[in-house]
């Protein structure tokens, strides 16, 4: 071969290797090279065909497609989360190029690429052969939130993480449960906005993209307003009565059309009543059904990027049985019903703030003394709010249910800022009060828990020498559960080391909040009702006046937060007996209060002598009312157009630990 030709040759060989790679959609790259790590069908190929609705939102994502944004308001268990696999692979064997994926914490990030993404690029070939390795001593080489791969890397990391948000250009951008994002990042701004920010190199070109998804939290947050600035599609499906194309819906509409049916009792029956021909559609038809579906748009219009909803009622791994157990557990405890109905629907949570009428509360107090476990309450928790001049404190007595009774509450005077003080001494004996029950038994509190915000190191002088006493702090958000992961203070305001640390243990307080004013919401046992409703708040003749006046003094309201509106808890007045019962609701949840069954309950009662000669009123308070059934089925379209009543659309001495083991 002449040099020419030589040369030619090599040219060529040159422009094959930097040749555009042959257009192909991402879902249909997916069904060939991408296997997937867990689900159903762990280790096999990606097969949409198990999540028909999600083909047409991954390949918006295609470098041949002129959709920059996507959005994904969804509920769990509908895939979602392969969608951003399949486009990452894709990224990496089809478009090469500098991508960013955003989860709520560095934490989430770390578990998504363990058990997610790594897993997926060992086991998916064409994946493992283009990701670089993780070198060592190499700085060319992947790491565990860097995937490096010729032409371009993924960079994985958390909304909580600054120095990502604020460093990096993308081309490519994966945000994951938005809602869970904090509002504003280490007073920098919405990370959501710094994402967007790190693709503006971009915007001249218009060749970025941006996947966007979200379980939703609250009603109009991040994920809402990002599926209503969208085209707001819907996966539609054909009836198999009369072939009209309709979304699914959990609820009927006003003229009480359509709507999941179901028994009241097991097994459930569930079926789906056509919202227009009025037949039932059983579930063994839902498969077909569903795989015939189509997404159409309910707000169309120039400019409208694609927005999507999926919930459970169309997914092929939960069954209609499933959802209408689901939403029977959780209808009368606000907040199950309000996972419902973020997990199960896909829908935000909306949130009632307006405070109740302390007057109202205070008018319903009950005949039973103070400092004695009224009939039905079986585990004692505590909850201490320390101020300057004293410490508020409240007992709680929790039964099945959570139905709750308050045994004591007061006010302790005295210089909390001295740690040998007689105020703290008081707190003491309160904390180790013993407290008789029906049965003639004393009770100890099982979990005391004392805010740490004010004279905090007196608060864990305090604490340290108490084996069932928590120091808690509140933590604002949404996002946060009732009682996170405790974290050691071993360092006192001096600096100096403490040799046995204290744990700190955190608690969301926002939505112990809203929890706390549903259940002051609801009416006690009515006459001919069996049981109180769970959640439902007993008070004694010795509270005063001001203990409501302080239980009420919160409400939601709107704040503007660098050009967001964010709705946060604010007080009108003194809160201190409000923020005692919240850290008692987080007490309840920390022992798994709301985890025991009716027969556990029982059992306890049984067990400490409470139910001798009033065994019938105490079984009726454990027991949840009986469900009224619910119509039978239309056996022909023609029956089917009186539509059945269906459950209406919600509103808004032995330890505890030990048996719980």
């Amino acid at each position: 071969m002449d040099r020419a030709k030589a040369f030619a040759a090599v040219l060529g060989a040159l422009a094959a290797g930097i040749a555009p790679t042959p257009d192909v959609m991402p879902s249909a790259w997916g069904k060939i090279n991408l296997v997937v790590p867990d689900g159903p069908r762990s280790g096999e190929l990606w097969d949409p065909s198990l999540t028909p609705y999600l083909e047409e939102i991954v390949d918006h994502l295609a470098s041949s497609s002129p959709t920059n944004l996507v959005g994904v308001r969804k509920s769990a268990q509908t895939g979602f989360t392969q969608v951003g696999q399949v486009w990452l692979g894709y990224v990496v064997d089809v478009a090469p190029a500098k991508t960013m994926m955003v989860l709520p914490t560095i934490t989430v990030a770390q578990d998504f690429n363990r058990d997610k993404l790594s897993p997926s690029i060992e086991a998916s070939p064409i994946l493992r052969q283009k990701v670089r390795r993780q070198l060592s001593r190499s700085s060319d080489g992947s790491t565990a939130l860097n995937k490096r791969f010729a032409g371009g890397s993924i960079i994985i990391t958390g909304a909580n993480s600054a120095a990502d948000l604020r460093s990096k250009t993308v081309k490519f951008a994966f945000g994951d449960e938005i809602d869970e994002w904090p509002a504003d990042l280490d007073g920098q701004g919405d990370p959501l906005g710094m994402l967007e920010a790190r693709q503006m190199s971009f915007l001249a070109s218009g060749d970025w993209k941006r996947l966007l998804g979200s379980t939703p939290t609250l009603k109009g947050g991040r994920v809402d307003k990002l599926f209503e600035g969208g085209d707001q599609r819907y996966w539609h499906v054909p009836c198999p009565h009369c072939g009209e194309f309709q979304r699914l819906e959990f609820f009927p509409d006003a003229k009480g059309l359509g709507g999941l049916r179901f028994e009241k009792g097991w097994p459930h029956n569930a079926w789906y009543a056509c919202r227009h021909c009025g037949a039932p559609i059983e579930h063994w038809q839902k498969e077909a059904m569903v795989r015939a579906g189509r997404w159409i748009a309910a707000a169309p219009g120039p400019g409208r990027y694609p927005s999507y909803h999926i919930d459970t009622l169309h997914s092929l791994l939960v069954g209609w049985d499933d959802i209408a157990a689901k939403f029977l557990e959780s209808k009368d405890d606000p907040s199950k019903l309000k996972t419902f109905t973020n997990l199960w629907l896909g829908l935000g949570w909306e949130e009632r703030g307006e405070a109740p009428e302390w007057k109202l509360l205070y008018a319903r107090r009950e005949a039973y003394p103070p400092c004695v476990l009224p009939l039905g309450a079986l585990v004692l928790t505590g909850g201490a709010d320390v101020q300057k001049s004293g410490i508020y404190y409240e007992i709680v007595g929790w039964g099945a249910g959570l139905v709750s009774w308050v045994v004591d509450c007061g006010f302790l005077e005295g210089d909390t800022a001295d740690e040998a003080g007689e105020v703290w001494r008081k707190l003491g004996d309160v904390a180790g009060r013993q407290y008789e029950d029906g049965g003639g038994n004393l009770q100890s509190i099982e979990a005391f828990a004392v805010d740490a915000g004010y004279a905090t190191n007196q608060v864990y002088q305090w604490v340290r020498s108490r084996h069932r006493a928590y120091a808690v702090k509140g933590q604002p958000g949404w996002y946060h559960p009732p009682v996170g992961t405790p974290s050691k203070q071993d360092i006192t305001r001096r600096g100096k080391k403490i040799r046995r640390g204290v744990m700190l243990w955190p608690v969301g307080t926002w939505s112990l909040k809203a929890e706390l004013y549903a259940n002051l919401r609801k009416e006690g046992r009515r006459d001919g009702a069996e049981a109180d409703p769970p959640g439902y708040l007993h008070f004694g003749e010795f509270q005063d006046e001001r203990y409501f006046q302080q239980l009420a003094a919160e409400h939601l309201a709107d704040r503007q937060v660098k050009g967001r509106v964010v709705r946060e808890w604010v007080a009108s007045g003194e809160n201190h007996y409000h923020d005692c019962r919240i850290y008692n609701m987080a007490m309840a949840a920390h022992l798994r209060l709301s985890s025991l069954r009716p027969d556990q309950w029982q059992a306890m009662a049984a067990a400490r002598s409470v139910s001798k000669g009033s065994s019938a009123d105490l079984v009726a308070r454990m027991t949840p009312a009986p469900l009224a059934a619910t119509p039978a089925k239309p056996a022909s379209p023609a029956a089917a157009s009186k539509a059945p009543d269906i459950p209406p659309a919600p509103a808004g001495k032995t330890s505890v630990k030990h048996r719980l083991a």
